[in-house]
């Protein structure tokens, strides 16, 4: 059974409100999480996030997932990035830093990026700093932001029909980056009608990590 804590971090702008999905038994390691655009309405409890921290918490993994700048109950407002960023690595710092947290990680633990949307370009960039063991692009929202093509194994799933970064930029960016695309028949940009089976295929990704 997984627990959530959720803590207070003070970051960059102010206090990041965050949230740890800590399972029974963590055997595999700790993921980070980035939620799509505040301005947007998103946040650490998009159903997107939920559901990779599902497929992560299941597999072993701590999943850690915070209200970057302005979302929530965050301090700061949006900064298209760059304070994200700044955010999301303050995040990963003060987490490792926490006792309790330390104790739970097994030896040689791996850490994996997960973002969806915006999320993606966050942890695109917050990778070129601290090197993580895999990433998990959920609707990567290329052309719209500069997508950085990650160095570690990397599962990109994107929905057919999305109306915000139609499939074909997706793929265009996927192709340059060497990178293979899941493509989910029918689904739109926040995978609507579409979440369990969004579950099941991150689930079989996070199973090899």
């Amino acid at each position: 059974m997984t627990q959530t804590h959720t803590i207070k971090i003070n970051g960059p702008a102010g206090i990041l409100e965050t949230s740890l999905d800590i399972p029974e038994s963590c055997t595999r390691g700790i993921a980070f999480l980035a939620h799509p655009l505040t301005v947007q309405g998103g946040n650490k409890d998009h159903k997107v996030i939920r559901i990779l921290s599902r497929c992560l918490t299941s597999a072993g993994y701590i999943a850690v997932r915070p209200n970057l700048r302005g979302a929530g109950s965050s301090s700061g407002s949006y900064e298209a990035g760059t304070g994200e960023v700044e955010d999301f690595l303050r995040v990963i710092d003060t987490v490792f830093e926490i006792r309790g947290v330390a104790e739970l990680l097994p030896a040689g633990g791996r850490v994996v990026f997960g973002g969806f949307s915006f999320g993606t370009y966050v942890t695109s960039l917050a990778g070129e700093i601290r090197k993580p063991a895999a990433f998990i692009f959920a609707g990567p929202a290329v052309k719209r932001f500069e997508i950085i093509p990650p160095e570690a194994p990397a599962f990109v799933v994107h929905g057919e029909m999305d109306e915000t970064v139609p499939l074909t930029d997706a793929l265009n960016w996927a192709r340059a980056a060497g990178l293979p695309v899941t493509v989910i028949p029918g689904a739109d940009h926040a995978f609507t009608g579409k979440l369990p089976l969004l579950e099941r295929i991150i689930s079989q990704f996070v199973a090899l990590i």
